[in-house]
């Protein structure tokens, strides 16, 4: 039965037991509003937690393409900064020892210093993404709650009746 039925009837049977003063019929027309009152509500929280999580999801592969954006930038300018080290080296063999060490330190610790970066920005990612996946579970055992509730709510009121 829908919730608006579940009201309907239960508005039906409240002013039926009013007017009949039947407070039997009353009650059993209060629980079937608080019955679609219920079921309301887990259904509003079910789909709030499915919203949460596909948003969860979202964010979550936006971190990761963005963390792999930034390793590709790191290593095309890792690349660069190889190429410019060899075009250095030809012009002044001289001083291709010294440079090519300096640079090359360099560049093992920026590459080092983006990997530690994407590293850590892959971390924050996967613990919003838990966050966000704690919560949707959150929300779901509240949907679940709201529905056994409301599944009680209906075995009285099918003792009642």
């Amino acid at each position: 039965m829908s919730h608006v039925a579940d009201r309907l009837k239960g508005a039906a049977k409240s002013v039926a037991g009013t007017l009949t003063g039947n407070d039997d019929l009353k009650r059993e027309g209060a629980l079937h509003q608080e019955k679609a009152a219920t079921a309301e509500e887990a259904a509003k929280l079910e789909e709030q937690a499915e919203r949460e999580q596909a948003q969860a999801q979202v964010v979550a592969r936006e971190r990761e393409i963005e963390t792999e954006q930034q390793r590709l930038a790191a290593q095309a300018a890792a690349e660069k900064s190889e190429q410019q080290a060899e075009i250095e080296r030809a012009r002044a063999e001289q001083k291709v020892s010294a440079d090519a060490a300096t640079r090359e330190a360099a560049v093992q610790r920026q590459e080092a210093a983006e990997k530690q970066a994407a590293a850590r920005e892959t971390q924050i990612a996967a613990a919003q993404r838990s966050a966000a996946e704690q919560q949707a579970a959150a929300l779901d055992a509240e949907a679940a709650k709201a529905k056994a509730t409301a599944d009680a709510l209906d075995e009285i009121n099918e003792e009642t009746a």
